[in-house]
């Protein structure tokens, strides 16, 4: 009995893993100075650090927003959406921090990924979001990250960018406050989390 279907799911197997496999602007290997955790976070040491893209866009309520505008401060970068589970798990802890560390020159700023401005800012009622977030319904503004940066397409994503508005350190999932305060302290110190 033939089973036509076998060679179709062992080609979709094949192009999951393909898909798995790619990272956004990356290339295999570990560029000097760049640190993986076990976790799959990325920290940088100082002298490594790129310089952050300028996120640019309207936020959820139609103001203009940019990173530049956040300059001498560290800025903890959030890619979320609604639909996400672990987006909502993590909100909170992004909420409570930025609050407890905006006037310590600490901020947070999100990348929306909805494909609907009304969801996104129903999102950021819900959760009394007190930063703002960037619309990027597409993703596009991930894209503009130096190579390697990133591993996966999924989110949440989470950039720390130091002061001097260079990328710092990435990590893919929901970040627990312990982890973010490593990462965000690194960040200010000039060293990789975790070392």
């Amino acid at each position: 009995m033939k089973r036509p279907y076998v060679p179709f799911l062992a080609a979709l197997a094949c192009a999951v893993a393909l898909v798995g496999a790619i990272t956004i602007g990356g290339s295999p290997g570990t560029p000097e100075g760049y640190h993986r955790g076990k976790d799959g976070t990325l920290t940088i040491d100082s002298a490594h650090r790129p310089a952050a893209p300028d996120f640019i866009g309207m936020d959820t309520d139609g103001r203009p927003v940019r990173l530049a505008d956040y300059a001498g401060r560290t800025v903890v970068v959030n890619a979320w959406a609604s639909w996400c589970g672990p987006c909502r798990k993590e909100t909170p802890v992004l909420v409570g921090y930025h609050r407890k560390m905006k006037d310590q020159g600490v901020v947070v700023l999100g990348l929306n990924r909805d494909a609907s401005a009304n969801a996104a800012r129903a999102f950021a009622r819900e959760f009394d979001m007190p930063y703002p977030s960037i619309l990027d319904p597409g993703g596009k503004q991930l894209f503009a990250l130096p190579k390697g940066l990133l591993t996966t397409q999924g989110l949440p994503v989470t950039l720390v960018v130091d002061a001097r508005g260079r990328v710092a350190s990435t990590a893919s999932g929901a970040l627990g406050e312990g982890r973010l305060e490593e990462l965000v302290a690194a960040a200010r110190a000039g060293s990789p989390a975790g070392r």
